[in-house]
């Protein structure tokens, strides 16, 4: 309760989860906060779990009371270091550092609240946190319960932001997937090993591979997502470009100029400050900060066009390229957006039990070897609306129809 009541935890109520996912999916506004307490929700489900097993493991990997206090505030912590919007401020920032890293530097921040309560307990316990949020523990296990395949950050993510977009795709079997775990020393081995224990435990293994990629394919790259976070890219490159404007957090202009800020400037970038200079920007003198940020606030997103997978990046910037220059349209307004999400990522740690023999996930699962040969790609040329007949006639061969 006292890392919960700290500001920097508190502060991640003002950051949305999915970023600019409400633009497509209106009930995705749920919080950071929400998934940091659902995954510490997760984590204490997962200690009981494992808790059964303490009496047949070696002292080495069994948890103490100090483990898990350290491991529920993990849990609870392992997203402070989120900007505006999440994912989407270090996709369109240039240069941004990784949540995770801004996430160490503020629980090793002797300035700030969230480091003074973890000190309180334990003097070593805002390093021995920020290395198991990075995936470092002595109990192999533990640190992948925090940052692994399995992890309580992505069972919590899949389920909630299923639930708050209104789709159907990222239900996994929490309950039994958790009801399944077990730990097994196996010959020679020095640590215990994760299983999950018959089909049925396989049965919810798989499920959380099939929601993983459904929701990359229906949500995290739906297509206006993608066009809004294209906006704000452009945006963004033009400020940089521009210099101070008017309405600009402070934080926000260093950052654009590629320096450095310290961490309580950081913490002071949330959602509602960067909402804030959008409404500033919108009165801009120079008339493309203010068209991009009008059309973020009023939804006037930008087109796409599916490309087929054959076609080279390169071939596709290029045609996209000249139907601007020939439009008189700036060339920062438009790109080919490209992504490949591997559907299936192998984990040689988590081992499945058949009565007595231990296999590798891909040796039991028909329908993981199935993923593991397959990846999604996200391809589409992005583009202001005033060009989208210019650029179906000029990219239309590259197009794909299916």
């Amino acid at each position: 309760m006292r890392l919960l009541d700290t500001p920097e935890v508190q502060r991640l109520r003002r950051i949305r989860a999915l970023g600019a996912a409400s633009l497509a999916f209106p009930g995705a506004e749920h919080s950071r906060f929400a998934h940091a307490i659902g995954s510490a929700h997760v984590m204490k489900r997962y200690l009981q779990r494992v808790g059964r097993f303490a009496g047949d493991l070696t002292a080495s990997d069994r948890l103490d009371d100090d483990d898990a206090r350290v491991a529920l505030a993990a849990a609870l912590l392992h997203d402070l270091g989120h900007g505006p919007y999440s994912h989407t401020f270090e996709a369109v920032l240039p240069g941004a550092l990784a949540h995770e890293e801004w996430t160490s530097r503020i629980l090793l921040d002797p300035g700030t609240k969230v480091h003074a309560v973890l000190r309180e307990i334990d003097p070593q316990a805002p390093e021995i946190v920020a290395r198991l949020i990075h995936g470092e523990h002595p109990v192999p296990h533990l640190a992948r319960a925090v940052s692994g395949t399995f992890d309580v950050d992505r069972c919590d993510y899949l389920l909630r932001d299923s639930h708050m977009t209104g789709v159907r795709y990222g239900l996994l079997d929490l309950d039994w997937l958790l009801g399944s775990l077990r730990l097994d020393v196996r010959p020679g081995a020095s640590t215990a090993s994760l299983t999950v224990d018959g089909e049925k435990g396989l049965t919810a293994v798989e499920g959380f591979f099939l929601a993983r990629l459904y929701m990359y394919r229906q949500v995290y790259l739906h297509k206006a997502v993608r066009a809004a976070e294209a906006v704000l890219g452009a945006l963004f490159a033009r400020l940089a470009a521009l210099g101070p404007q008017p309405g600009t957090p402070e934080p926000l202009a260093v950052l654009l100029r590629g320096e450095s800020i310290e961490t309580r400037s950081f913490l002071d970038l949330d959602d509602h400050a960067l909402e804030s200079a959008l409404r500033a920007w919108c009165d801009s003198k120079d008339p493309r900060l203010a068209e991009l940020a009008t059309c973020l606030r009023e939804r006037r997103l930008f087109k796409t066009l599916r490309l087929r997978k054959d076609v080279t990046p390169e071939h596709a910037t290029e045609r996209l390229q000249a139907v601007l220059h020939a439009a008189g349209v700036p060339a920062e307004l438009g790109t080919i957006d490209r992504v490949e999400i591997d559907a299936y990522i192998e984990d040689e740690t988590l081992m499945v039990r058949s009565g007595t023999r231990l296999e590798r996930l891909l040796d039991a699962s028909p329908v993981l070897r199935g993923l593991s040969r397959e990846n999604f790609v996200h391809y589409r040329a992005i583009f202001p609306p005033q060009v989208r007949e210019q650029v179906r006639a000029a990219l239309g061969d590259l197009a794909d129809l299916t």
